[in-house]
């Protein structure tokens, strides 16, 4: 269940056995004083018979009844909108400021439902919920979380907006998508499709270059080899390892607009790379996951619209898709 919480309870909450004690003694004086409690006393009449098990069942009990129940779903539209009601009721039982139970869990279960349902308003309401108490409690890594689900669902709700419109564009994303599916096989169909994902990636339309790259991203054998691009074509062809940097860029920099150090680049693809934020010269759009060297984020750089410095790297907007480059006066290799 991708991104699904699986823990409900707070990793800090824990029943003390001494506070339970404690509880206990209280009550019993409570009942030598005034007798029975008014929470004990059967009603003389019950208008709608219950069994043993629910009349008994506890606030705690219910809740862990419902996240299990929830857990146990499969990803059916009808399961999935179960799942949407059980969430629900779970945050009516349970308040935001809760320390005994995970309240950011459930709205990120919630959005997951929504989201498998197509229900991307919802679901981005619900991270938007998430990521506003994550913050306000300074959980960093539920927040960079949250950020990356959250541009993943963006980028859900605007292929199913263009798909829905129908025409040119819808049809050239069912191509991009037959393609997709052929990066996960081997042979001339995999080099065809790598092929033609990759000349996308310059495509002048910014939806269908980023959504070339997500593909080719998220593809293993596909991946492998825009790692291999980048790595050959570094010094020989800097437009073309430009090009494969950003489809590595853009997945290690999801809902992050922070440099990524090289460590992280060595640990996620085995290259020595690290990957760095800067704003198109042309229209001001913050571009992320620029591929860079390693010392890249330890010296100043500027962008402009020309590559004269001690060492530039040409740079593909995501938003107009005019060239700019990313220039150091200062060699960072």
């Amino acid at each position: 269940m991708p991104y699904c919480e699986v823990t409900l309870r707070s990793r800090s909450c824990y029943v003390s056995s001494k506070a339970s004690a404690k509880g206990e003694r209280k009550m019993k004086l409570w009942r030598k004083l005034f007798g029975k409690s008014r929470a004990e006393e059967k009603p003389a009449q019950s208008p709608m018979p219950r069994s043993a098990a629910q009349r008994d069942e506890s606030l705690d009990e219910r809740i862990n009844r419902l996240w299990e129940d929830a857990r146990k779903l499969g990803w059916s539209d009808a399961e999935q909108e179960k799942a949407v009601r059980i969430y629900t009721e779970l945050l009516t039982l349970i308040d935001e400021q809760s320390t005994t139970y995970n309240i950011c869990a459930i709205f990120r279960n919630r959005a997951i439902a929504h989201r498998s349902l197509k229900n991307y308003d919802a679901a981005l309401e619900d991270l938007a919920r998430e990521l506003e108490i994550a913050q306000k409690r300074g959980d960093r890594m539920r927040v960079m979380e949250c950020r990356e689900i959250t541009e993943e669902t963006q980028e859900w709700k605007r292929k199913a907006e263009i798909q829905a419109g129908g025409g040119d564009k819808a049809a050239k994303f069912h191509a991009l998508e037959e393609q997709g599916h052929r990066l996960w096989g081997s042979g001339p169909d995999f080099d065809k499709a790598f092929g033609s994902l990759f000349a996308d990636l310059e495509n002048s339309d910014p939806d269908i270059r980023a959504e070339a790259s997500r593909l080719l991203a998220d593809a293993r054998n596909a991946l492998q080899r825009v790692v291999s691009i980048y790595q050959k074509c570094l010094n020989s062809d800097p437009r073309r390892a430009s090009l494969a940097g950003r489809v590595l860029g853009r997945k290690i920099a999801k809902g992050s607009d922070d440099m990524i150090h090289a460590e992280i680049g060595q640990m996620m693809y085995g290259i020595s790379a690290s990957f760095i934020p800067c704003s198109c010269v042309h229209c001001g759009h913050l571009n992320r996951g620029i591929a860079a060297p390693p010392g890249a984020p330890w010296v100043p750089y500027y962008h402009q619209t020309d590559d004269k410095g001690a060492y530039a790297i040409p740079v593909l907007c995501d938003h107009c898709g005019r060239e700019f480059f990313v220039v150091w006066d200062m060699d960072p290799r």
